[in-house]
């Protein structure tokens, strides 16, 4: 798990009261251009589905609500922009931050209104971010031995660089730890839990679950990774309910009685899913009669969005707008990228996770006899 070039999506850590209002407010000002909208993005969330905000004179302000402190990324974004620098932000419930975001540099943007990102910051600075300095020195070098086509100096820098990023990573994890046991009732420490999650072994994790406080489990982290086996292969398929596009509810178990199912998540702006849609609604005429049937999970911002690109594909399945957080179906089933799919047999249970396009009938077929 390397995070060097990676700007990873942030979370917060809070005390653990509850708070009567969970509502939150971003209050801002762009320093910089100020053409676009300001974005607020959740971990594993699409920037198409995150909140946002036009930039009015150089301002902007965000509202959201949250039930836990959450992670986000902060970010402006302009028509057909590319590549984008955001940064890391602590929201829990009740917040109310001002930020200067700098557009031109924007580890210069100033976050005010919240010690928990300020503690936040200081995490990253200290474990994520440790070695970073370093690393920009040797890209740096190696740009350089690129500009001047000095082969040698290319191949040298490259074994340095990657012998670097395996020690590196190895220091940073066991800061985790460290910070993770000196601070059992922080969220942070949750997060931080759920964030290297892949690099501690299972008596470790154990370990680690067993020292933090009993508060910390109402997170996400801590939720995800006490469920990570939830939903995968073998095991009974969650039960939900969402709205359709007629703004009816529909429970998963109700619609799924004794029907095979594939669960299809995907968004009117994911490029593999739409071209996916064709071929799906081929498979879905073919044996809905038999027992068959897709239920679409759309990451969509609105029911409006969703509704024109089901015109536009020509998708006859039903199709039902997720929530956002945790609470989502997406989390639920333990997915953060899309396109994305589980099929579950007559009995409920998840029979494949992720069946490409090709195997997909024949999986289908199986399921069915």
């Amino acid at each position: 798990m390397k995070r060097l070039s990676i700007i990873p999506l942030v979370f917060l850590t809070v005390a653990s009261c509850k708070h009567a209002d969970n509502k939150f407010e971003l209050s801002g000002k762009i320093i910089g251009d100020t053409t676009g909208i300001v974005v607020l993005i959740q971990s594993g969330q699409h920037r198409f589905d995150a909140d946002s905000s036009p930039i009015v004179g150089g301002k902007f302000h965000i509202k959201g609500n949250r039930e836990h402190p959450e992670a986000f990324s902060l970010m402006t974004e302009k028509p057909n922009q590319r590549m984008f620098s955001p940064i890391r932000i602590f929201i829990s419930p009740g917040d109310k931050i001002e930020i200067e975001l700098n557009t031109e540099n924007i580890e210069m943007s100033v976050i005010k209104g919240s010690l928990l990102n300020d503690e936040f910051q200081r995490y990253l600075n200290d474990v994520e971010m440790y070695g970073n300095d370093q690393f920009d020195r040797l890209r740096a070098k190696y740009e350089k031995a690129i500009e001047i086509k000095d082969t040698l100096k290319i191949n040298a820098l490259k074994i340095q660089i990657n012998t670097f990023f395996e020690n590196i990573e190895k220091v940073r994890t066991q800061k985790a730890y460290e910070y993770i046991k000196s601070n059992p009732k922080s969220f942070i420490a949750a997060y931080s839990l759920y964030t290297y999650r892949e690099d501690f072994d299972a008596p470790k994790i154990d370990e680690l679950l067993s020292l933090l406080d009993k508060s910390l489990y109402k997170s996400k982290y801590i939720y995800n990774i006490i469920n990570a086996d939830r939903n995968q292969h073998g095991t009974k398929a969650s039960d939900f309910t969402l709205k359709d596009t007629q703004n009816k509810e529909v429970n998963f178990f109700t619609f799924s009685k004794d029907k095979v199912i594939l669960l299809d998540f995907w968004a009117s702006w994911c490029g593999p899913c739409r071209e996916a849609n064709p071929k799906l609604e081929t498979i879905y005429q073919q044996y809905r009669d038999n027992g068959f049937e897709i239920l679409g999970i759309s990451q969509d911002r609105d029911m409006q969005t969703l509704q024109k690109s089901i015109e536009i594909d020509q998708i006859t399945w039903i199709n039902l707008l997720d929530i956002k957080g945790e609470k989502s179906v997406s989390n639920l089933y333990n997915f953060t990228s899309l396109p994305a799919n589980i099929l579950i047999d007559r009995n409920g249970i998840v029979a494949a996770r992720n069946v490409s396009l090709s195997d997909l009938e024949n999986e289908i077929v199986k399921l069915l006899e």
